[in-house]
């Protein structure tokens, strides 16, 4: 009985412990696995954005501007956006907020007549190298912001000889937004914020080769006029500096240019007529300095036999000795308009054109080609947004406050913060979008405009990028010409 009992505690004592429940974590199996092999290659670690920009930023620019001045996807990419989004220039129309000023119709229509006329002139006068107009310097901010991440703008004061407007517009190059030194933890990439992560400051170098720099605060502290405007888009929490729109495409455009450039020396290493004389041994070797021909002619002043002729569907025979041999690269190059254009999608998808349009090459349907104009003007409209937000509007702003300071303009109530936002209030219009089919589609504006979702002057915007209000005054010209030459003709 002892026994039984004491056998029976050992085979107790023998036996495993529990096993303790494991948790399968449903990302740890695919996406955040660990010990997957194509994760072997990848850096898992989460940095700032001023980490991950600032200590790339000038090698991305420096590639981004070599891909949009050499590459010939990345210039048209880039050049693509620009005539899209701005073409010959963002246009303003005025429309002051008269629910609040309550200001009579005829009023209204004088302002914005009046700010019309003076804003056409200040866009000759505003650029500081007075070189190019506002609507040119449009064109340079995008191109700039696109290529390098962002485009510096500078609005000082200088009164000229002959000019009505002493607000100019100077643009600074990126790369000259550099930490100065002795920077605090608060200024990285140049860009100064405080405590809430506002900006307040920005540091420059004084011209492209100095290395010192200076401070440019975003607002002046006593009259609170912008000084800087940065037009980029900002992608990150807490990010200073932007990023070239090819910066996710520029190792797929390297590539792809190295690609390119082989199979065009491929092609025409293909398509000469290469012959090669080949020696069997010393005595047929051709000594240097001398053409490998001569020998054969030499041969054939001895004996009088052997004659070497170059030509179409020509057969020679040759000296004993030596043999000629045809260079034939055996190269298909089938398959590379399938894969550049393989490429050329990802590479559109990146940039948020599709391939059609970023080739301008339309061989699918209507409907296929109508989706993608549909598609890319999305994002043509969004840039164009952003644009007028950081840089069109800021300055049109400033142009107003410098309107009514010097009395051009007669705003009651522009001293008040509410009134002068309202006389502010402003529409910025461009290139409109491309027509496959413009009777099908101006039948569309007239059937929007009549059952009231839409409106004759947003339909004459976006059809032509008209004037409604201009082609009306235009019309009624027209017609009372008309009137006349009918009532000279009857006569």
């Amino acid at each position: 009985m002892f026994n039984f009992f004491k056998n029976k505690v050992a085979t107790k004592q023998r036996l495993p412990p529990p096993v303790k429940e494991v948790k399968i974590l449903n990302y740890a199996q695919g996406a955040a696995s660990p010990i997957k092999n194509i994760y072997k290659k990848t850096r898992d670690e989460i940095n700032t954005a001023d980490e991950d920009i600032g200590e790339s930023k000038d090698l991305l620019m420096a590639r981004s501007s070599y891909l949009y001045m050499n590459n010939a996807i990345g210039a048209a990419a880039i050049k693509k956006i620009r005539t899209n989004v701005i073409g010959r220039g963002l246009r303003v129309k005025p429309s002051i907020a008269n629910e609040i000023l309550g200001l009579k119709q005829e009023d209204v229509d004088r302002i914005h007549k009046e700010i019309s006329i003076l804003w056409e002139m200040f866009t000759d006068e505003c650029d500081i190298e007075n070189f190019s107009n506002f609507y040119q310097i449009q064109s340079l901010v995008l191109i700039n912001q696109l290529v390098y991440g962002e485009t510096f703008v500078l609005l000082p004061l200088k009164k000229r000889e002959g000019q009505l407007f002493d607000l100019k517009i100077k643009l600074v190059d990126s790369t000259r937004c550099q930490n100065p030194s002795g920077a605090s933890d608060r200024i990285k990439n140049g860009v100064e914020i405080s405590e809430d992560g506002e900006i307040i400051g920005y540091h420059f170098t004084k011209s492209n080769t100095s290395s010192e720099t200076v401070r440019v605060e975003p607002r002046g502290k006593q009259s609170g006029r912008r000084n800087v405007l940065c037009v980029m888009e900002k992608e990150r929490i807490g990010q200073r500096r932007g990023v070239p729109i090819l910066a996710p495409v520029i190792e797929l455009l390297y590539q792809l240019s190295e690609y390119t450039a082989t199979e065009i020396t491929s092609a025409s290493v293909a398509a000469l007529f290469s012959v090669f004389i080949k020696n069997a041994s010393e005595d047929t070797f051709t000594p240097e300095g001398q053409d490998p021909l001569d020998n054969v002619e030499t041969d054939k002043e001895n004996d009088k036999d052997y004659i070497v002729k170059m030509g179409y569907g020509t057969i020679n025979e040759l000296p004993p000795g030596k043999d000629i041999v045809l260079a034939a690269p055996n190269r298909n190059g089938a398959g590379f308009e399938e894969f550049v254009k393989t490429l050329l999608r990802q590479l559109g998808a990146a940039l948020e054109i599709p391939y059609e349009i970023l080739l301008t090459h339309f061989t699918a349907s209507y409907s296929a080609s109508r989706a993608a104009l549909l598609e890319v003007w999305k994002m043509y409209s969004m840039r164009r947004s952003w644009l007028v937000s950081d840089f069109c509007k800021p300055i049109y702003e400033e142009f107003l406050d410098e309107c009514v300071a010097k009395g051009m303009l007669k705003l009651p109530g522009y001293e008040n913060i509410l009134y002068r936002k309202c006389y502010q209030k402003a529409e910025w219009y461009g290139p409109v979008q491309g027509q496959l089919n413009p009777v099908q589609e101006v039948n569309a504006a007239v059937t929007k405009v009549k059952v009231g979702i839409s409106t004759l002057e947003r339909e004459t915007r976006e059809l032509n990028g008209g004037d409604f209000e201009a082609n009306n005054m235009q019309r009624h010209i027209e017609s009372e010409k008309r009137g006349e030459l009918k009532n000279e003709s009857s006569i």
